[in-house]
C-alpha cells in the first residue's frame, strides 16, 4: 500500500504479489484486496500488452532484467486470487464463501454473474446486482451440493436486513449469510 500511494520509495517489485489479493480478500479486507488488484492492474506494462514481467522497476526509462513476459507463474497467481474474489472453500468450517472479495463497483450496471465456476461441491454459479435503493440482490443456481458449513455470501456494503426466497433471516457478525439449500434468491437491505 506504501509503494502504491507513494509513501514509500521502491526501486523495484515481482507481480507475485498478486498472490496476496486472494489472501487479504479471505480475511475480510475486501477494501485491501480491491486496493491491491486495482493497482496491480494499472501496473502491467506495456499498456497495449496488459502483462506482468516478472520482475516490475519503478523507473521503465532503464533497461533491466524483466524475467520473461508474460510471466506465467504470475498470471496464475492472478487467477487464483481473482476467483478467491468469487469463492473459496473455508476448511474451518467446510463452507463455501462466497463474494468475500468483490468490490462494490462490479455489482454497478449489469452486476456480476459467475457461471461454471469449478469447487470442490460441484459447479456454482451466481448473480449478484445492487438495486438503485442499495438494496443488493443474489441469485444462486442449484447444481452445486451445500457443503456441511453452508454457503456463506458476503456480499459488498453494510446491512441491516436480508431475505432468503422472501423468508427473514439473521445476519451473521460479518454481515453475511449462511445457506442450507440451492438454489436460493438472496436480498439484502441497508
Amino acid at each position: 500500500r506504501d509503494r502504491a500511494s507513494g509513501a514509500r520509495e521502491w526501486v523495484n517489485y515481482t507481480p507475485y504479489e498478486a498472490r496476496t489479493i486472494g489472501a487479504v480478500a479471505r480475511l475480510g479486507w475486501r477494501g485491501r484486496a480491491d486496493s491491491l488488484l486495482t493497482w496491480l492492474l494499472a501496473d502491467r506494462n506495456p499498456p497495449a500488452w496488459q502483462q506482468w514481467g516478472e520482475i516490475v522497476w519503478h523507473d521503465r526509462t532503464q533497461s533491466r532484467f524483466i524475467g520473461d513476459l508474460p510471466h506465467t507463474w504470475v498470471g496464475s497467481d492472478f487467477v487464483r486470487s481473482a476467483l478467491d474474489l468469487l469463492a473459496y472453500e473455508r476448511e474451518a468450517d467446510s463452507s463455501l464463501v462466497l463474494a468475500s472479495g468483490v468490490p462494490k463497483a462490479w455489482l454497478m450496471d449489469t452486476g456480476l454473474r459467475v457461471r461454471g465456476l469449478s469447487t470442490a461441491y460441484g459447479t456454482l454459479g451466481y448473480t449478484l446486482r445492487r438495486l438503485a435503493s442499495g438494496i443488493v440482490e443474489a441469485r444462486l443456481e442449484g447444481g452445486c451440493r451445500v457443503p456441511p458449513g453452508g454457503v456463506v455470501l458476503r456480499p459488498p456494503g453494510d446491512f441491516q436486513r436480508a431475505t432468503v426466497d422472501g423468508a427473514p433471516v439473521a445476519l451473521g457478525p460479518a454481515g453475511e449469510v449462511v445457506l442450507h439449500a440451492l438454489p436460493a434468491t438472496v436480498t439484502f437491505r441497508p
